[in-house]
C-alpha cells in the first residue's frame, strides 16, 4: 500500500529545492512555510480537458508563493514560474489522462469501482510526481545551482521569451482540448521538453557569463604579469646603467675631478628619477587576483599623473569570490580614471579606494574621484558623454548585480567635483 501522503511531501520538498537552486530562501521560516503550503497545491492541482479554473488560478497562486519563500526580485520570481508551472501542468494533465483512460478498463462502474479507481489513481499520480521532479533534481540541481546570482537581465528575459511559448501551448491544450484529450499528450510532452531544455539553456548561459568573467580577470592578470616583466627589463637595464656610471663616477674621483664628479652624480640621479619605480611589484592587498588588478591600475593612474590611494584590508574575506571582487575594483576604477582622463592639463586628479572586511561581516567598499565633466541623468540613471554610448553603463551595471546577487547595497553620490561610489554587502 502506498504511503500517498509521505510520497507527495517528499516530491514537494524536492520541488521546492529545485526552485531554491534559481532563487535565495527567505530567513523567515513562518513565509517559507506559508510557500510550502501553497506549493502543495500548485503542484497537486487537477488538470481536467476543457476545464481552465484550476490552471488559470494556480498561476497567480504559483507567483504569491515565490514572493513568499524566496528573496529574489520580481523578474526571477516571474522566470521561476514561467520555467516550472508549464512543466507542473502539463505532467499533472498527462498522469490525469493516461492513469484515468487505463484505469477505466480496469474498474466497474459501480460505486465501490470508482471508488476504488479514484485511489488507484491518487497513489499512482503521487509516485509519478514525484519520480518525475526527482529525477529531474538528479539532472539539474547541481548545474542550476550556479544561475542564481549569475544571470543578467537579458538572460532571464530571454528565458521567458522561450518559455511563454509552452505556457501558451500548456493553457491552449487545457481550454480547448478535443473530446480524444490523449491526442493532446504529445504536445504536452513538447512543452515539458521545452522547458527542460530551458533549463540546460539557462545552466549554458550562466556557464559563459561565469567563463567570460574569468576570462576577463585572466587578462589582468596576464597584463599584470607582462608589466612587472618590463619592470624588471627595466630594473636589469638600471642596474647595469648605474655599475657603468658608478665607474665613470669612480675615474673622476681617482682623477681628484671632484667638481665634474659631482655634476656628472648629479645628472645621474636626475635621470634614476626619471625613470620611475617599479610598481608592478607592491603589495596593496593578500587577495593575488585582486592585487595584480590594482598594480596594474595603479600603473595606468601614474602614467595618467593621478593620485592614487589605496587602503585595502581585505585578506580575511571568504563571503565574495575573487571574480566578484576583481569585477568590483575593475569597473569603478575604469570609470574613475576615465573621468580623470577627461580633466584639464592642469587639473587635480585623485583617487580614493578604501575597501575592508569588518568583524561584524560586512565587506564595505568605497571609491571617490575627481571630476570636471558635468553629471546628467534621466529617469534615475546616469547619462552618458562617451562617443561609444552603447558600452556606457555595462561596468556600473556588473557592479550592481553582484551587489544584488549578495544582498548588499549600493550607492552613487557626486558633486560638482567629485564622484563617490559605496558598497555595502554582508558576508
Amino acid at each position: 500500500m502506498v504511503d500517498e501522503r509521505a510520497v507527495r511531501t517528499g516530491g514537494r520538498m524536492v520541488f521546492f529545492r529545485l526552485l531554491a537552486c534559481l532563487m535565495k530562501p527567505r530567513r523567515q521560516r513562518l513565509l517559507r512555510l506559508a510557500a510550502v503550503v501553497g506549493y502543495a497545491q500548485v503542484t497537486t492541482v487537477i488538470v481536467i480537458p476543457q476545464d481552465p479554473v484550476n490552471i488559470t488560478w494556480m498561476l497567480p497562486v504559483f507567483l504569491v508563493c515565490n514572493w513568499l519563500a524566496f528573496e529574489e526580485g520580481w523578474l526571477i520570481r516571474l522566470s521561476a514560474a514561467m520555467l516550472f508551472y508549464p512543466i507542473v501542468a502539463a505532467l499533472n494533465f498527462i498522469l490525469h489522462v493516461t492513469t484515468g483512460g487505463v484505469l477505466d478498463r480496469w474498474f466497474p462502474d459501480d460505486l465501490a469501482g470508482l471508488t476504488a479507481k479514484n485511489g488507484a489513481i491518487t497513489s499512482l499520480l503521487a509516485c509519478a510526481f514525484t519520480l518525475f521532479w526527482l529525477l529531474l533534481w538528479k539532472l539539474f540541481a547541481r548545474r542550476l545551482d550556479g544561475i542564481r546570482g549569475t544571470l543578467d537581465v537579458r538572460s532571464w528575459i530571454l528565458l521567458d521569451v522561450i518559455c511563454a511559448a509552452s505556457m501558451a501551448a500548456v493553457f491552449s491544450n487545457i481550454y480547448f482540448s478535443p473530446d480524444k484529450s490523449y491526442l493532446m499528450i504529445p504536445g504536452m510532452i513538447a512543452c515539458i521538453a521545452t522547458n527542460i531544455g530551458s533549463m540546460d539553456l539557462a545552466v549554458h548561459l550562466a556557464d559563459s557569463i561565469r567563463s567570460e568573467l574569468e576570462r576577463k580577470n585572466l587578462r589582468f592578470q596576464q597584463d599584470y604579469y607582462e608589466e612587472l616583466e618590463r619592470n624588471q627589463l627595466q630594473i636589469r637595464r638600471l642596474r647595469h646603467d648605474m655599475n657603468n656610471q658608478l665607474a665613470a663616477v669612480g675615474a673622476l674621483l681617482g682623477e681628484k675631478r671632484y667638481p665634474e664628479a659631482e655634476e656628472y652624480f648629479a645628472q645621474m640621479t636626475s635621470r634614476t628619477d626619471r625613470a620611475g619605480g617599479t610598481p608592478g611589484g607592491r603589495r596593496f592587498c593578500g587577495q593575488r587576483m585582486v592585487n595584480a588588478l590594482l598594480n596594474l591600475k595603479y600603473q595606468e593612474a601614474s602614467e595618467l599623473g593621478a593620485d592614487l590611494f589605496f587602503h585595502v584590508d581585505i585578506d580575511r574575506l571568504l563571503g565574495v569570490d575573487e571574480i566578484s571582487l576583481c569585477t568590483i575594483f575593475g569597473n569603478t576604477l575604469d570609470n574613475a580614471l576615465e573621468a580623470c582622463r577627461k580633466m584639464g592639463p592642469d587639473a587635480e586628479r585623485r583617487i580614493s579606494v578604501k575597501a575592508r572586511y569588518a568583524e561584524s561581516g560586512y565587506f564595505s567598499y568605497e571609491i571617490v574621484n575627481t571630476k570636471q565633466n558635468e553629471i546628467r541623468e534621466k529617469k534615475g540613471k546616469l547619462l552618458t558623454d562617451k562617443e561609444d554610448a552603447g558600452s556606457h553603463g555595462l561596468g556600473v551595471a556588473s557592479v550592481r548585480e553582484i551587489v544584488e546577487r549578495y544582498q548588499g547595497t549600493m550607492d552613487l553620490s557626486y558633486t560638482e567635483e567629485e564622484f563617490r561610489v559605496v558598497l555595502l554587502i554582508e558576508c
